[in-house]
């Protein structure tokens, strides 16, 4: 027990922060790129620029749910190849989902401005040739144009980020938010370029995102490569489902926000939709915090569950909620203290205007922790490939509950209105608890049937022969061969003792060491350690002469390379990581 919460100290929350910090960068760059739209258009537009901006986010949501159903699920799946190390495969998915969304893209741009009259009555536009229509049509215009741009971003992010690279993939994406915001400014307010300016801003921080991206592919800074890959579309639908679990939010969104426009434009025209896209900005930099949680436990879930390593899938999980709680405290105090700043700072300026402003932010912040705890366990069941479970949770959270309250209290008037956020949180984490209760289980984690061998080595304690006959043991009775449990116990001894040998010099060395048995009869060895870069297969093996006793510590590393049917060592998360397939 002592082994397990040191192994979770040194590999899970070191790792934990290196992948929350940036992801917490480029999420809350995002949401405050998007603050920026409603803040700039509102003081210079009014009600009317931000009543165009909220009826235009359908066009988002339509695109946001292509764009990460398939990134988050093909991240996952990259994840889950390099863990095993198939990278041909992982670069094979990564090609089919840019190059599958790309053309998806073009196709929904080209049907929307070919029938945009339609959309926009659809949106709810109003009556054409009102300032309402007016800027609405300027709005979605702009979106249909750039979407082929802005929606790259994210196959680049997602699978950079899981490609080790979560300080590159970070710096990409909150560089371009801040170019959003930058030139937000110059478009909006110095050009006048009115709603439509926001959306060019979005472009232009969109075609510098990705261009920065590109360096972490053409610099070869990782496994993740451009690959000519024929279509896969059993493949591609695997990703779309798994990541749609996640994603279908904003096919609700779609839905809901639609529903509320019409329904608050009946209750109070301009100024009920303006309120709504307030509260929706302010849920969305609420959900960006808890989104940068998410996508750091995603790709740590992922790696462990392929280890069938629980005890550092628990500890990830426990960081995680201990960073949700600080985000929800802190957030809902701000919100609470101030919400009649929030309102202003959005352009609104009569006493009307703000009075219902601040009260339907003070009730939005009641359900910010029980937000947080949503998202955050559906994300996990998501990266456990528990599809239909994460799904349900979407399902409730973004479209029964909330367009069941939204129906039911719009009924009540504007000032119960808002208590559609507060109620929808409450009702589905009530509904998780209880289904859980009846499952048995929160994290649904395989019990530990023997399987799996654990081991956790110090550098300055580690007893490599206790752990060579603890996995002779382990191989003898699994009903292994004399030859692979040979081999197996000689990558333990030589593998560990060159990094336990090579790697550490000054620093405390730490080594875990899990062997998984696959149903082909192979035996898989995982290996991570927290030395700084050092591959124990890089090892000069050219050099080896007995007679001249030269590099005879690399001989067994020599052995295991030809007997080896696949090695793949890569740096994860601040640490190295072998796979050893025998």
């Amino acid at each position: 027990m002592k082994e397990t919460a040191f192994s979770g100290e040194i590999f899970v929350r070191k790792a934990f922060r290196s992948f929350f910090l940036p992801s917490l960068l480029s999420c809350m760059g995002l949401a405050v790129g998007g603050l920026a739209d409603c803040i700039f258009v509102g003081n210079v537009v009014g009600m009317t620029g931000l009543t165009a901006l909220n009826i235009g986010q359908p066009v988002y949501m339509l695109f946001n749910t292509i764009s990460y159903s398939l990134s988050i699920g093909g991240s996952i799946r990259y994840s889950a190849a390099l863990s095993g190390g198939k990278t041909e495969e992982g670069n094979r998915i990564f090609a089919n989902v840019l190059g599958i969304a790309l053309c998806v893209y073009l196709v929904l741009c080209s049907l929307g401005l070919l029938f945009l009259p339609q959309v926009l009555t659809f949106l709810g536009a109003g009556v054409p040739g009102t300032e309402v229509w007016t800027n609405c049509e300027s709005v979605v215009r702009a979106q249909l144009m750039l979407v082929p741009l802005m929606f790259c971003q994210g196959p680049f992010y997602y699978f950079i980020n899981s490609d080790n690279n979560p300080k590159l993939a970070g710096v990409a994406l909150l560089t371009s938010n801040t170019l959003d915001i930058v030139f937000n400014y110059i478009f909006v307010v110095l050009l006048r370029l009115g709603p439509a300016g926001s959306v060019y801003s979005t472009g232009v921080g969109a075609a510098v995102m990705i261009c920065i991206s590109l360096t972490h592919i053409l610099g070869k800074k990782g496994c993740l490569r451009f690959a000519a890959a024929r279509p896969d579309w059993r493949g591609l639908a695997k990703s779309f489902r798994m990541g749609f679990a996640t994603s279908v939010q904003y096919v609700y969104q779609f839905i809901t926000i639609l529903v509320c426009n019409h329904l608050l434009m009946s209750l109070t025209g301009d100024l009920g939709v303006a309120v709504f896209g307030i509260v929706f900005n302010v849920a969305l930099l609420a959900s960006s915090a808890y989104d940068a949680v998410s996508m750091a436990l995603q790709p740590m879930v992922s790696t462990f569950n392929g280890e069938r390593n629980n005890g550092n899938i628990r500890d990830s999980l426990q960081e995680a909620f201990r960073v949700t709680t600080a985000v929800s405290v802190f957030l809902t105090a701000v919100l609470l203290l101030f919400p009649q700043q929030v309102c202003f700072a959005f352009g609104l300026r009569g006493a009307a205007e703000l009075a219902a402003g601040t009260g339907a932010v003070r009730i939005y912040a009641a359900g910010i922790l029980f937000s947080g705890v949503n998202m955050l366990m559906t994300y996990y069941y998501q990266a456990l490939e528990k599809e239909s479970m994460s799904f349900m949770l979407f399902t409730l959270r973004n479209f029964v509950f909330f367009l069941s309250f939204s129906l039911l209290f719009g009924r009540a008037g504007i000032g119960v209105f808002w208590w559609i956020y507060p109620a929808t949180e409450t009702a589905t984490l009530l509904v998780m608890i209880l289904y859980n209760r009846k499952k048995r289980s929160w994290t649904y984690l395989k019990p530990d049937d023997g399987n799996v061998y654990t081991a956790f080595l110090y550098s300055g304690t580690a007893d490599l022969g206790c752990v060579e006959r603890e996995v002779d043991a382990y191989m003898e009775q699994r009903g292994a061969s004399h030859q692979q449990t040979y081999y197996v116990s000689m990558m333990v001894e030589e593998v560990c003792g060159v990094i336990l040998s090579k790697a550490f010099h000054a620093q405390d060395g730490y080594i875990q060491l899990t062997i998984v048995p696959q149903e082909d009869g192979d035996i898989t060895l995982h290996l991570r350690d927290n030395a700084k870069e050092f591959n124990p297969f890089a090892l000069n093996t050219d050099g080896i002469s007995l007679e001249r006793e030269t590099g005879l510590d690399a001989i067994g590393i020599k052995v295991i390379k030809t007997r080896a049917k696949d090695f793949f060592y890569r740096r994860y998360a601040g640490f190295n990581t072998l796979v050893v397939r025998i």
